[in-house]
């Protein structure tokens, strides 16, 4: 009897332990991801979107041939900008296959001399000139595969909602992504979120003392693009 009992007892124990468990489990499982309220908390990876607006708005500060901008105004589509933010970091990085802007450059300037080959070349060797004056931009040329990889590093200050880089952003030397005419100046953009959107607004002057304001937009991303 006694025996029956306690197999009993220990079955009941059994039982209640495993419901504990499951109860458990499930209240895991079942517990909802606050989601991230992106006005407030920025932490994470944005991806650079409308990059033919923003190479129309360059192109119209810089006063680029318009035959030469009808061929260069999509060959940013494909680079894949992204801006990751973590704790009070920013980092901005890309790759940059540059061989068809500068085929789009030397069919938009209908030139003939030198040879494509040989204006490749000097392009290059530009950029190199311009990679050596840097002080905070990473940019790693990779001749054999006419590209580069950029990373600049700038800070964020979410109590006034600025995004600051020692160091204008630039594609090349010549498409700097800001108002200013010189890639070297320090920039600080304002920032504001809208939904999955933020973007970046700067305001300055060319060198021709025109007042340009310079805009961003960044798509945030999960990791699930």
């Amino acid at each position: 009897m006694f025996y029956k009992i306690k197999k009993m007892i220990l079955g009941l124990l059994a039982f209640t332990a495993l419901l504990l468990v499951a109860g458990c489990q499930t209240s895991t499982q079942q517990a909802p991801k606050t989601p991230q309220d992106l006005t407030k908390d920025q932490q994470g990876t944005w991806v650079w979107t409308e990059q033919q607006l923003t190479l129309q708005k360059v192109f119209l500060a810089t006063n680029v041939d318009p035959r030469a901008a009808a061929f260069m105004i999509d060959d940013l589509d494909n680079v894949k900008m992204t801006m990751t933010i973590k704790d009070k970091t920013v980092e901005l990085k890309y790759r940059f296959d540059y061989l068809k802007i500068y085929e789009d450059q030397y069919k938009g300037q209908n030139l003939q001399t030198p040879d494509f080959k040989t204006y490749v070349q000097k392009k290059t060797e530009d950029l190199k000139a311009y990679v050596a004056t840097l002080q905070h931009t990473k940019i790693t040329v990779d001749e054999a595969n006419y590209a580069y990889d950029y990373t600049l590093t700038g800070t964020i200050d979410p109590d006034n909602h600025t995004i600051t880089f020692p160091e204008t952003p630039t594609f090349l030397s010549r498409i700097i992504l800001g108002p200013t005419s010189n890639p070297l100046e320090a920039m600080t953009y304002n920032y504001t979120v809208e939904g999955k959107q933020m973007t970046l607004s700067a305001e300055g002057k060319n060198d021709k003392g025109l007042k340009l304001v310079m805009r961003l937009r960044f798509n945030y991303t999960d990791g699930k693009e």
